[in-house]
């Protein structure tokens, strides 16, 4: 008997998601949700109000509603997506998760490549458009796994650039709310075929097994942007 497709979660349920999971830790985020929407309507009465027409007061909150609507939902994503970060740093498999996110052209492995329960240095891999990237979390405690890895990947596929980031919030470290802005401007290398011959020989390498948070997953942990926006 076929299985029955997953249903989505409505909107209002990525809402209320959204809003409790994030109101505990942001005391911002109640009047910042009251107080833009209704700064965006009194602008749009304002200026129906001085112009004097009927017409314009009308239309003026026509327009004013909705943008109010997506400004409060805009906020509640981004205070939403903020939080999530923060709660996340730190944690083993941070990187990773918020990688996966990336929706086309990039394909994170959730098994570390490398762990060093010692020096807590812990290795991601992912291949996308612009070759292979490295994820490191645990700072210098990595670097002898970055090397080590970086060696083993460039002998089963020479020629494909092989690229590290250290994920953290230290100096010379990319903080985990930039991690996928950083991956996406890497410049172009490969493409799809190739990609997934790259993918199929890294397979060979394997991994360790580590927890990795599911922080980022759209239906788990943040709300559709597209859904919310009625999409």
């Amino acid at each position: 008997m076929a299985k029955e497709p997953e249903k989505k979660p409505k909107m209002r349920h990525l809402i209320k998601q959204a809003y409790t999971s994030t109101a505990p830790d942001d005391k911002w985020l109640l009047p910042l949700l009251i107080l833009i929407p209704l700064g965006i309507i009194g602008v749009g009465l304002a200026i129906g109000l001085i112009s004097g027409s009927t017409w314009v007061l009308v239309y003026s909150l026509i327009l004013a509603i909705p943008l109010a609507l997506l400004a409060g939902m805009y906020t509640l994503t981004r205070r939403f997506e903020r939080n999530a970060y923060i709660r996340m740093e730190g944690q083993p498999g941070a990187a990773v998760a918020i990688a996966q996110s990336i929706r086309r052209g990039w394909l994170f492995q959730e098994q570390p490549m490398s762990v060093d329960p010692r020096g807590k240095g812990i290795v991601f891999y992912g291949v996308g458009k612009g070759g292979v990237v490295l994820l490191a979390e645990g700072g210098n405690s990595a670097k002898k796994q970055v090397e080590a890895a970086t060696r083993r990947i460039t002998k089963l596929v020479p020629g494909v650039p092989v690229d590290a980031i250290y994920v953290g919030p230290n100096e010379g470290q990319v903080p985990l709310k930039k991690l996928n802005s950083t991956i996406k401007k890497r410049k172009k290398a490969l493409n799809k075929h190739q990609r997934e011959q790259v993918i199929g020989r890294l397979r060979a390498i394997g991994g360790q097994k580590l927890p990795v948070p599911k922080g980022v997953d759209p239906m788990r942990a943040r709300p559709d942007r597209k859904a919310m926006r009625g999409r």
